[in-house]
């Protein structure tokens, strides 16, 4: 499936920014920026598609640090069988991961067919399909023990 070919799909790029946070490693080390960008910064769902999250880096991080993180985070977000569930698609998505460097940005897209598409610096590097798969991803970030207390908040909260 190619991605912005069909009629329906987002146009990403002309998204307002709703909100944005500092990314900090071990709640210290602020490694960069994350950003929601919505078409419609006041929708009730801000996580329904199509939105777009995306993280400027200021720094190198591994891209095995990424990968590690996110199955982590997605295993203590959701059911022992969700997880079982989605293991194999999550370890794979998470594989296309790479390390950043001072100025890489990563994008993860979510359109309303229920594509999740993974970039960085607008090189696309994976690709997955389901509302199912979505929700589990966006968990590290919006779930009930997410990554950062104050990024889900600050993420969630829309910007004036």
């Amino acid at each position: 499936m190619a991605l912005g070919s069909g009629a329906h799909a987002a146009d990403f790029e002309d998204m307002s920014r709703c909100s944005s946070a500092d990314v900090k490693a071990l709640k210290v080390f602020n490694v960069g920026q994350a950003s929601l960008f919505r078409a419609d910064c006041g929708a009730s769902d801000p996580l329904a598609p199509p939105m777009r999250l995306a993280f400027g880096y200021n720094r190198e991080v591994p891209g095995d640090a990424f990968a590690k993180a996110a199955r982590k985070m997605i295993e203590r977000n959701v059911s022992e069988e969700t997880f079982e569930t989605l293991k194999e698609r999550i370890d794979n998505f998470n594989s296309h991961y790479r390390t950043t460097r001072d100025g890489d940005r990563y994008t993860l897209d979510y359109d309303e067919d229920q594509s999740m598409v993974l970039r960085l610096n607008g090189e696309k590097l994976a690709e997955e399909q389901g509302e199912d798969f979505a929700q589990a991803y966006f968990s590290i970030w919006f779930g009930e023990d997410p990554y950062s207390d104050s990024l889900k908040e600050e993420l969630l909260s829309v910007e004036p």
